[in-house]
């Protein structure tokens, strides 16, 4: 059972053992009884807080400067007989959906675990990892942001995974707030979308963004879109596909996942973006070398920085580049041609 199933039980429970037992305490649903795992769905006797507690001696209670502290949560520990109750709790109702797909993340990951202390570990990781983005907004996405998230995605679909595979997954950044949003060890990708029509023109946010000195090769990946309700491709349709596609390489999926939350997309909100729909028009790669119009960090000039400005997409014409040419920067010639290698 979904632990989203589990909390209106427990609540209905709360009422009758509320007024039996004083207020005090915890309604208590074992989520893996026969894997004798000791983590627990449970709500608070006198305040109806939800929580994700694990049951475990006190001794494996991490101290609490390691405690991860999240906005609209409170990570405790609770005495229970010679046990205690160590998890999380949600401070603000407004933000249940939200918990609950927290608590269902957890769950996963801890029940995963082998062992109690690999159980806490965990739990204080996976609270970490969801630290940054409610620390931002538990709201949803903006239009904006989907329109960028569901651009990188596009790109990793149709022009990475292709040709890196599921390993594609681990070179993209967008959410990590790296300077570009697919960075590999031998080059990076920075991917733009616009609804603008002609002249096209993207947002380029830093002076870092398109300076090319730390790479050997660096792409701008422009992708022109139409934004239709009830057509085109979503963002939880795109988002569903990739899925599908890395369903066999657990690794990989498990760092979509996260790559996925670092973002700020949660399923819950999946409704919200459902009705909106995206088309290509036009799709533009340009190589970024010497004199592309762009401002990098060396050539301004001292006190300058912390820059954004408008590219204008016609500008980068002579510095037009094939896709074929990601793929020939990207991967050494043996990754390439794998024929080639065995006979060598």
């Amino acid at each position: 059972m979904k632990i989203e199933e589990l909390w209106p039980q427990l609540e209905a429970v709360r009422v009758t053992a509320g007024s039996q037992r004083g207020d005090s305490g915890w309604v208590l649903r074992q989520l893996r009884p026969e894997a004798a795992c000791p983590l627990h769905a449970a709500v608070e006797l006198s305040t109806g807080q939800r929580g994700l507690l694990l049951c475990i001696a006190p001794e494996l209670v991490p101290p609490k400067r390691r405690w991860p502290r999240c906005r609209g949560l409170e990570v405790l520990a609770a005495r229970e007989g010679a046990q205690v109750l160590f998890g999380v709790t949600l401070k603000e109702a407004r933000h249940a959906d939200v918990f609950t797909a927290l608590a269902e993340d957890l769950a996963r990951r801890i029940i995963d675990s082998p062992g109690l202390p690999a159980k806490v570990v965990a739990l204080i990781g996976g609270l970490a990892r969801w630290q940054k983005f409610l620390s931002a907004s538990v709201e949803g996405l903006s239009e904006e942001a989907q329109r960028g998230l569901w651009g990188e995605l596009y790109f990793l679909r149709e022009n990475l995974l292709p040709v890196l595979g599921p390993g594609a997954v681990n070179g993209w950044k967008g959410g990590e707030r790296a300077h570009q949003d697919f960075q590999f060890e031998r080059g990076a990708i920075e991917v733009k979308t616009t609804l603008a029509k002609q002249p096209q023109v993207v947002r380029i946010t830093s002076e870092r963004q398109l300076d090319n000195s730390a790479w050997a090769v660096l792409f701008l990946h422009v992708i022109a879109l139409d934004m239709r309700d009830g057509s085109g491709e979503t963002l939880p349709a795109l988002v569903a596909s990739l899925r599908d596609g890395l369903a066999t390489d657990a690794a990989a999926r498990e760092k979509f996942e996260d790559e996925l939350l670092i973002s700020g997309y949660l399923d819950v909100h999946a409704g919200r973006y459902a009705e909106r729909g995206y088309i290509v028009r036009t799709l533009s790669l340009f190589r970024v070398g010497t004199k592309f119009p762009c401002f990098v960090e060396k050539n301004l000039p001292p006190g300058v920085g912390d820059i954004s400005y408008g590219l204008s997409v016609s500008a980068c014409e002579s510095f037009r580049a094939k896709p074929e040419d990601v793929t020939i920067a990207l991967i050494d010639n043996e990754q390439r041609n794998p024929r080639r290698r065995s006979r060598v």
